[in-house]
């Protein structure tokens, strides 16, 4: 951008070659710049905990003393017992060994889709969070300190998104017609706008020997909760 070659914006090249138009170089360089700034900012904390973060798909080269556990609230002393004893079992050190193996082949079928643009397809390939969490639930409740960490970090929020997302729920659940809206109804009315769980009815349905040969028309005082 800075020389005026403009090789990795080829639509403001395009219009330039096409109009002869002279762009500000200096206002876009500038521009990119403080971008470049401000997202180095904003990820900063990524960059201060990349040991913690790549525990949980590498914990057997991680150097425990990289990693931030006060958030977790885990024994240090125990963290290290277990992960030496984790590094001399060759069939529980193995699942990650595996894990790496399985997260490298989903990442080339994701680029590989990407590529030839194969937008349906890149939505069956299995999520990464899936394998990690398999991983991880397959290890014994021995390693407790362990998996207390690895569970931790892929507890944490990205963002905030999820929380805001959650909140505008709530208040469209609590409108002021449903002024008796018990917390639990309240609870279980946002665990169903908010999940991704789609259960089969149909199949359910069939499990029922349960069948109601009258239907009461409910209240409207009912129908307000």
């Amino acid at each position: 951008m800075e020389i005026g070659k403009l090789l990795h914006f080829k639509n403001m090249k395009q219009y330039c070659d096409e109009s002869n138009a002279t762009i500000d170089t200096n206002y876009f360089s500038t521009a990119l710049k403080n971008m470049k700034d401000g997202f180095t900012e904003r990820f900063e904390q990524f960059k201060t905990n990349k040991s913690t973060l790549a525990f949980i798909i590498n914990p057997l080269n991680t150097n425990t003393n990289e990693i931030n556990i006060e958030p977790f609230e885990i024994d240090a002393g125990s963290l290290q017992m277990q992960l030496l004893d984790l590094k001399t079992k060759d069939f529980w050190s193995g699942k990650f060994t595996e894990l790496k193996s399985k997260l490298e082949e989903l990442e080339v079928q994701k680029c590989m889709h990407i590529a030839q643009h194969k937008w349906t397809a890149l939505k069956e390939i299995p999520l990464v969070e899936a394998s990690i969490f398999g991983a991880w639930n397959s290890l014994p409740q021995f390693y407790s300190e362990v998996k207390k960490l690895a569970y931790g970090v892929l507890t944490i929020f990205g963002s905030t998104n999820l929380c805001e997302q959650a909140f505008s729920c709530m208040n469209i659940i609590t409108n002021k017609v449903r002024s008796q809206l018990t917390n639990k109804n309240l609870e279980s009315c946002l665990k169903l706008k908010t999940t991704s769980y789609k259960p089969d009815l149909i199949e359910l349905s069939k499990g029922s020997n349960t069948y109601m040969n009258v239907v009461r028309k409910p209240t409207p005082q009912e129908i307000c909760r």
